[in-house]
């Protein structure tokens, strides 16, 4: 769109007829993400408090779209990669958030785990042990006690803080396990986010917590926190998923969270993504 089309349409959004201020958004709309920049600039230097918030509405509603396009561009995709699915969940609250930043974040942790668990023939415990050891102590990754706050949801802030929920936690131990080459998936029980070491056959060698600090269980243990809780004991409740499955239960934990906080606008916002996942269930909550 040429600079003075930008410029007039800018200037439309001042008209106090609704029906030429949903038309100029439709329009901007249509433009998507490089819209925002003339936005925010007319947004800078209007003085009329009632522009200034006509024009936010218009940017937020763009950078929602953006960020679901991208978002179903990695469900679209073959890859799946953990991290750039929690960077397109996250992208929504933290709109300057960039992939490369957290990525470097990520191949320092990395390094370590790398050099010391590269020798596959190593039983699986003791790589887990390995693992554990450098991912809770020496780079000093903890769970939080203040679960229901969103943004601990966030990978940046978990990055950022070393510091996660249930879901988001297991979620960056999970990408690094994958990176790093073990055979680890998400498990996905009711209340509670486990992660899967499978054999090479696929069937599952132990179960491993990451929100405490990385023990592991056998599928015994997991029968028993089921009964104890009165959930039925379904076959899918064992079985390892995929990461398409661990990013929509993220999701359901962040709509979860800004429930408890009675944020209606951003359980819209997230619910929106969630409806992107289609019939895909992650047992987050038991009916």
């Amino acid at each position: 769109m040429p600079v003075h089309e930008i410029d007039t349409l800018v200037r439309l959004l001042e008209d106090p007829d609704a029906v030429v201020y949903g038309a100029v958004a439709s329009r901007f709309m249509e433009q998507g993400a490089g819209s925002i920049p003339y936005l925010e600039k007319a947004r800078a230097h209007s003085r009329d408090a009632n522009i200034r918030e006509r024009i936010e509405t218009v940017i937020r509603k763009i950078h929602l779209q953006d960020t679901l396009q991208g978002m179903q561009q990695w469900l679209d995709g073959k890859q799946h990669n953990l991290l750039e699915g929690a960077y397109r969940i996250a992208k929504q609250t933290y709109p300057d958030l960039r992939l490369p930043l957290l990525q470097n974040t990520i191949d320092d942790i990395l390094k370590d785990i790398w050099v010391a668990t590269s020798d596959e023939t190593l039983p699986v415990l003791n790589r887990l042990n390995i693992f554990n050891h450098l991912f809770y102590r020496t780079h000093l990754y903890t769970a939080t006690a203040d679960t229901l706050n969103p943004a601990y949801c966030f990978i940046n802030r978990v990055l950022e803080t070393r510091c996660g929920n249930g879901v988001s936690l297991g979620l960056l131990y999970l990408h690094l396990a994958q990176q790093a080459g073990f055979p680890m998936y998400g498990v996905c029980l009711p209340g509670v986010f486990l992660l899967a070491y499978t054999s090479a056959s696929g069937e599952v060698v132990c179960y491993v917590n990451p929100f405490k600090n990385g023990i592991w269980a056998g599928k015994q243990e997991i029968t028993g926190y089921l009964q104890q809780r009165g959930f039925t004991c379904r076959p899918e409740y064992y079985a390892p998923c995929g990461n398409i499955t661990v990013i929509r239960r993220l999701t359901e934990y962040i709509v979860h969270a800004y429930e408890q906080e009675n944020n209606a606008s951003q359980v819209e916002v997230y619910r929106t993504f969630l409806s992107l996942f289609g019939n895909r269930i992650t047992h987050f909550i038991e009916d």
